[in-house]
């Protein structure tokens, strides 16, 4: 028999971003049978758990907040990695989402959408919210418009954690409130996080601000308990965050056969999640907006059907499409239908048939045509690709996922 492979596992479960890392540790521990996990979930972790170092860890994967505890774990001896990337340029190897990837999903998301003026809305001195920031402050200006940053009176205090700047205080709310209020309108905002997105949300509806009509709100990390509890449902960019965990205990593998690994690295995201937060076109054309609701509200309406609800001849929708979005209707038509099906491959266990239904085709074996136009791959090698943590790994490693 095989000696054992103890693995301590130190991550914060009880967020989306901490749970989706043990679900791919998880995965990748499926296809070890010698591996024995040893988790202590606990949030922003600030020391090495007594236990740690009498538990004869062969590796370790942790969420590494601090230098002292960055230090500590270096100190132990043995492999590790951290799946948090605030300490960096050490000899431990770190793996966090790519900050300019996440910022770029965002705003030609928007762009599409129509919108011209950006907002970031962030917690200053927290070093993901900063990092985020930044890589905003660097991409807003390629798809044009103006940009927006929240710049509250009070940022981050010394030895304040995260979760403790989270609660707001009703002078925190306040300002939001009245930096929300003077931002030029329709505006899109993308908060750091699914938490700062709710509590933009909330400062909305506290000033009865339209949401998505005025304000557009996308958060980050896909939390579904964060997302489904606001008012209305959050849109989220959803980071690959299996795969962070399945990468780190690949790495940990990759260590304890003997082989080196790179030191630094940054994952893409998977995918916007839409919900009703952002669920809108700008557009100065009434018709536009009209005619886009209908087509997300009613996926397989045909473009005649379209003309005929919102009174304008398909030439003249069309010329106006192309104005505010850059796509004609039958394009708009075309982008709604892949990113339901792409969501529902991904997300569901529902069958190709049954996708193709709510998708508005009328077979399967069109919508598969159309999927494998549109995408290059069949719906079944998407779904088997996307879902699997070992083919994402693999389509990655040929894009460079390392520094």
């Amino acid at each position: 028999m095989k000696k054992l492979k103890r693995i301590g596992l130190l991550v914060d479960a009880s967020r989306a971003y901490g749970r989706g890392v043990c679900r791919g540790v998880a995965d990748f521990a499926d296809t070890r049978a010698d591996w024995l996990i040893l988790p202590h979930e606990r949030p922003e972790l600030r020391e090495l758990p007594d236990w740690i170092e009498g538990a004869r860890l062969d590796g370790l994967i942790a969420y590494i907040p601090n230098q002292r505890l960055y230090r500590k774990i270096a100190s132990l001896g043995i492999p590790a990695v951290d799946v948090h990337g605030r300490c960096r340029g050490g000899s431990i190897p770190v793996i966090e989402s790519e900050a300019g990837r996440i910022v770029s999903l965002a705003l030609e998301f928007f762009g599409r959408a129509g919108f011209r003026h950006f907002a970031f809305c962030g917690y200053p001195g927290i070093f993901f919210s900063d990092q985020r920031e930044a890589a905003f402050q660097a991409h807003a200006g390629k798809v044009g418009g103006d940009v927006h940053l929240y710049a509250p009176k009070q940022s981050r205090q010394p030895g304040q954690d995260l979760y403790e700047f989270e609660k707001g205080r009703p002078a925190d709310v306040r300002e939001l409130m009245a930096w929300l209020s003077h931002l030029p309108k329709p505006v899109a905002v993308l908060a750091c996080n699914d938490i700062r997105g709710q509590q933009v949300i909330n400062a909305c509806r506290e000033k009865n601000l339209a949401i998505p009509e005025q304000v557009a709100v996308l958060g980050i990390d896909n939390d579904e308990i964060i997302c489904r509890l606001s008012r209305p449902t959050l849109s989220s960019i959803e980071p690959d965050v299996e795969m962070v965990g399945f990468l780190a205990a690949s790495l940990i593998a990759s260590r304890l056969a003997g082989s080196p690994v790179a030191r630094r690295h940054r994952l893409p995201p998977r995918q916007i999640v839409e919900r009703q937060s952002t669920d809108t076109v700008v557009a100065d054309a009434p018709e536009v907006v009209a005619a886009a609701r209908l087509i997300r509200s009613r996926i397989g309406i045909s473009v005649d059907q379209v003309c005929e609800q919102t009174g304008v001849s398909r030439s003249k929708l069309d010329r106006l499409f192309a104005s505010a979005i850059g796509r004609t209707v039958a394009g708009e038509m075309t982008r709604v239908k892949l990113q339901l099906s792409q969501n529902l491959l991904v997300n569901s266990a529902l069958p190709v048939a049954e996708i193709a239904r709510h998708c508005g085709f009328c077979s399967a074996t069109y919508f598969c045509r159309f999927f494998k136009r549109e995408t290059g791959r069949t719906p079944e090698a998407f779904r088997r690709q996307e879902q699997s943590p070992t083919g994402r790994l693999f389509s990655l490693a040929g894009s460079g996922i390392s520094a």
